[in-house]
């Protein structure tokens, strides 16, 4: 199960297909902010946990990095691997998305020529995940 974490509809959209595209056939749980995540996953301590969280970091309500810093003091949901898919290329962004726990870092593709970098990242994400293609 992939839970996607990203306030734009077309963002959540492109990795939804990316996923298809690669053969996932699990379920893809999408949310619009890190407080309806938050909210999930604190909601359903007793389900079935993700395979991975992709998690983007600017986001209204509760953005990535509070998010993030959330999950890996939530005692269930610490160790799934997270994956932060942001726009942001900052150093100190994915930096500090390390220092927090992140297991992966990707800047995402910003213009739709890019739908096939994307594949390739969420091909990676699948990969890092351990996810069964």
């Amino acid at each position: 199960m992939v839970y996607l974490v990203d306030d734009d509809p077309d963002d959540r959209e492109m990795v939804q297909e990316a996923l298809v595209q690669f053969s996932y056939k699990g379920p893809v749980l999408a949310f619009c902010d890190g407080k309806m995540l938050m909210d999930q996953l604190n909601s359903d301590e007793h389900s079935d946990k993700p395979n991975v969280i992709v998690l983007d970091l600017n986001m209204p309500r509760l953005d990535g990095f509070e998010a993030l810093a959330q999950i890996r003091m939530h005692p269930i949901y610490k160790t799934v691997p997270v994956i932060i898919l942001t726009a942001s290329s900052s150093r100190a962004d994915e930096l500090k998305c390390f220092d927090l726990g992140c297991d992966f870092y990707l800047a995402k593709p910003i213009r739709s020529e890019d739908y096939m970098k994307l594949t390739s990242i969420v091909k990676n994400i699948i990969s890092a995940a351990g996810i069964a293609q």
